[in-house]
């Protein structure tokens, strides 16, 4: 039953689409997501890049989530509307999540779509690689849905995360472009004020070490916490623990002086102060190697979750799984001692192997040139650093 309605829906929409096609296609660009209700931080930069160095250029930002409830669904409707009259009038879309509208819809030949993918890496499976699985979709509904279809390009910072990304989206090697996504040059810049910020909003002492926890969001269970927090040693440590809103949404954890549960600020902004990392399944590991950071895995559910959804990082084969463990108290003895940074270099240069000098201008230099008709072939193709074996 609910493929059948899957499929009027489909159908719906095409019919609806049809007469938005007649619309001329202007110089614009929009950014659609369902990842959050606001402007991402890849989103905000590239748009922000643009509006400068190209102000001629009109920038869209579409980001709505499909929340529960069926009240909030019939709302994501006109949501619905506004994306398909900018999809049949932009000449390029930037995606970096699943949309409905440009995977299911047939567009013009003048569109171009890119998806930029909303992490690093890819960790953990998704897509076409999860079908079947419990936290995955079904092959029918992925074929009703056209998932993943309909891109021009898509955005890798690696042959190892290229590989992954073709699996997930179904997509030729050919699509591909060897471009970093904007976060990293936000990674990479130092910002004292936010510091600053950080340290007198939560009255950090300098003298400690300070640990940034981030687990991934499990789908329909609480994060493990309340040992950790129990049994790490807060007279040399700050535990910082950056959860899933829904998880703060759904449960309650353990408190303790020297452990931080922050909603404030961006995790990037604490990776960029951090001492340690310590996350799981997440491609905040990929993203935090940029700042050569001792990471650690907790993976106390490792087994469960390769069951439920999978992994493309095998912790036994990979140099830095020496630092992965489902024990609180293995994990605080390995961040006792010497931490091996070529395990950490070699990780970083396996999964991040383009051009980090200013990518959100290389992504920008790629969007407007698509915009002036021009031809793309010499960008992004090669990653430019030799890779460690695949």
């Amino acid at each position: 039953m609910k493929n059948v309605l899957l499929e009027i829906l489909v159908i719906f929409l095409k019919i609806l689409y049809l007469p938005m096609k007649l619309f001329k296609v202007k110089d614009k660009i929009t950014y659609m997501s369902r990842e959050s209700n606001s402007e991402s931080l890849d989103f905000k930069m590239i748009r922000q890049e643009l509006e400068k160095e190209y102000p001629e250029y009109e920038n869209i930002i579409l980001c709505k989530k499909i929340e529960d409830g069926i009240l909030n669904k019939i709302s994501y409707c006109g949501n619905v509307f506004r994306q398909m009259y900018h999809l049949a009038t932009s000449k390029v879309i930037v995606l970096d999540t699943y949309s409905i509208t440009a995977c299911v819809l047939s567009h013009k030949k003048k569109t171009k779509i890119i998806q930029i993918w909303h992490a690093l890496g890819a960790i953990k499976k998704f897509g076409y690689q999860t079908i079947g699985t419990k936290s995955g979709s079904n092959i029918n509904t992925a074929k009703i849905m056209c998932m993943h279809k309909n891109y021009d390009y898509v955005l890798a910072p690696s042959v190892a995360t290229a590989i992954n990304f073709e699996k997930a989206f179904n997509v030729g090697k050919e699509k591909i472009k060897y471009i970093g996504l904007p976060r990293i040059d936000y990674i990479l810049h130092k910002d004292e004020q936010k510091k600053k910020e950080i340290f007198n909003k939560y009255n950090i002492q300098e003298n400690k070490q300070l640990v940034v926890y981030v687990p991934t969001f499990r789908r329909g269970g609480k994060v493990e916490l309340d040992e950790l927090v129990e049994k790490v040693d807060t007279n040399k440590y700050i535990l910082v623990i950056k959860l899933h809103p829904l998880d703060w949404k759904n449960y309650t954890y353990k408190q303790k002086d020297g452990v931080i549960y922050d909603t404030e600020f961006k995790s990037y902004d604490w990776l960029k102060i951090a001492d340690k990392i310590i996350t799981d399944y997440s491609s905040l590991s990929i993203e935090s190697s940029l700042l050569n950071i001792p990471i650690y895995f907790y993976t106390y559910d490792l087994k469960e979750y390769k069951e439920n959804t999978g992994l493309n990082f095998d912790f036994a084969n990979e140099e830095i799984g020496k630092y992965n463990t489902g024990n609180v108290d293995d994990l605080l003895k390995l961040m006792e001692e010497k931490y091996d940074y070529k395990s950490l270099e070699n990780f970083k240069n396996k999964y991040i192997s383009i051009d980090t000098n200013n990518c959100t201008k290389q992504v920008v230099e790629f969007i407007a040139r698509l915009l002036k008709n021009e031809k793309i072939k010499d960008l992004g193709n090669e990653p430019i650093k030799e890779e460690q074996t695949i």
